[in-house]
């Protein structure tokens, strides 16, 4: 992983696989009794993988999206169950077409937010949020050190959505980091997210 951190900081955005901790976190607010239609966007090296793969259902579909050529490899041999699309994140709608699916019960993020530009963001929030069905689970996490990016990223959910919970911080993590838990409602005033 730090490897290719090194050659490519732009699109793994880690210097090493998250923690089982981090893990656990990530998915411990997805009822995956309900969740039928599962996405998971930047695996990196699968450890949000293992944990979703633990907790759904053996009737749901589960597939991922994955830029690093490598990394999809990698993935394809430790989970030869899921389908892992060599494809970037701000593909979903395409590829949930292609998987002839509507839209998506929970949509778990290893992306690294804060190396994005404000524009890159915008567009991958746009697109997580038209993927979600109405009650769709969006869970995703940012590291705690204060960066401008991950600054201004948490003004734009803040900004963007009408409730933001953030977890308590996740110490046995290298970079520590907090998990973000976000919902799509649906009222007859139209959509928005809850964190």
């Amino acid at each position: 992983m730090f490897l290719h951190f090194l050659k490519h900081p732009q699109k793994t955005g880690a210097i090493c696989s998250s923690s089982n901790a981090l893990a656990k976190a990530m998915v411990a607010d997805i009822d995956f009794q309900e969740s039928n239609f599962i996405a998971e966007i930047g695996p990196g090296m699968g450890v949000f993988t293992k944990e979703i793969l633990k907790n759904k259902t053996n009737q749901a579909l589960f597939f991922a999206l994955e830029v690093n050529a490598k990394f999809v490899c990698k993935l394809q041999e430790k989970f030869p169950q899921i389908a892992f699309h060599h494809r970037d994140a701000g593909e979903i709608l395409e590829v949930l077409r292609e998987e002839g699916i509507e839209s998506l019960d929970a949509i778990i993020s290893g992306l690294p937010w804060s190396i994005f530009g404000s524009k890159q963001q915008d567009m991958l929030l746009d697109r997580i949020y038209y993927a979600l069905k109405d009650g769709g689970k969006f869970s995703t996490f940012a590291y705690v050190f204060p960066t401008p990016q991950a600054q201004k990223f948490r003004k734009k959910l803040f900004l963007r959505f009408s409730n933001v919970k953030i977890s308590r911080v996740i110490w046995k993590n290298l970079p520590p980091a907090f998990e973000k838990h976000l919902i799509k409602m649906c009222d007859e005033y139209g959509c928005d997210l809850v964190v």
